[in-house]
């Protein structure tokens, strides 16, 4: 199982625990009732203990709440299907979501990364590299983590989407093709949280030190952050600038979807992230190509 399933599966596991150790009840698989749906929601909106730089904090947001109750719903219907344990109406177990705000980088931006003189970095030189290969072929990070020299033939990438197991098909383009023979055609693998931290250093190098505010729901309350722009840049933002570029640049929707791995276009106008009014509007200036 990919790295990311087993992290926000533990990541359930932790907050049963605690909710079992917040009540002083065990929690068995008899538990699971829709009493149980309300306390636990209630427990993780209001009550679960975070640590974050050293301030204690309380509640986790709607989607780390929705998460959870999407593995924890995975997990007891495979307990189900395998009759393991006997038939548990999870029907009042709602998946609560709400809309992420998160930034994309322009093509400007993402050129400017391209060009930085990394040799005296290897490692960050690695991960730059990486990330500027996510943002030219729109691949999740499971995915560009981890092209083969047999994923590519005649100047395509054959790649079978981590996530999905979709079958993508993408031309190289100049730039993608030579970053992947830099590295004799086979990118070297590095853990997420590696890159994630990493290339946060990599963009505040490029220069990406605008003051951006983002808005969410913790508990009850809307908590305002406000980071500078490298401060919000990891590795999902490849593929959301990868969307919204090729949005900008009039690719149609159907064609990026193909490679993004997304199944509705609803999903999809979610996913990118100009607040886009007028596709027009945008283009002067986006440079394709880097």
């Amino acid at each position: 199982m990919h790295y990311i399933y087993i992290h926000v599966i533990n990541m359930m596991k932790h907050h049963l625990k605690s909710f079992e150790a917040y009540r002083g009840t065990p929690i068995t698989f008899d538990s699971f009732d829709f009493d149980f749906y309300i306390e636990f929601m209630k427990y993780m909106t209001y009550e679960i203990p975070l640590l974050r730089k050293n301030l204690q904090l309380k509640g986790l947001r709607i989607n780390s709440m929705g998460k959870t109750i999407k593995w924890l719903k995975a997990f007891l219907k495979n307990r189900m299907a395998r009759k393991i344990i006997p038939h548990i109406d999870l029907s009042s177990y709602k998946v609560v979501e709400e809309d992420v705000d998160a930034i994309y980088l322009s093509w400007k931006e993402i050129s400017t990364i391209y060009k930085l003189d990394l040799s005296s970095q290897p490692m960050l030189e690695v991960v730059r590299d990486e990330f500027v290969f996510g943002c030219l072929t729109g691949f999740r990070f499971s995915d560009f983590n981890n092209i083969k020299p047999e994923e590519i033939r005649d100047g395509m990438l054959y790649i079978t989407q981590t996530k999905t197991e979709d079958r993508v098909v993408v031309p190289l383009r100049p730039d993608t093709k030579a970053i992947l023979e830099k590295y004799d055609m086979e990118m070297p693998p590095i853990c997420n949280p590696y890159f994630n931290f990493h290339i946060k250093e990599v963009a505040k190098l490029a220069g990406l030190s605008d003051l951006v505010k983002f808005s969410y729901k913790r508990g009850n309350k809307m908590v305002d952050e406000i980071r500078p722009k490298f401060g919000w840049v990891m590795s999902h933002t490849c593929r959301r600038s990868f969307c919204t570029n090729e949005f900008l640049d009039g690719t149609p929707v159907t064609l990026i979807m193909a490679i993004s791995g997304h199944k509705t276009e609803k999903a999809f106008r979610k996913y990118i992230k100009p607040r886009l009014c007028n596709r027009t509007s945008f283009r002067t200036g986006n440079q394709r190509y880097i």
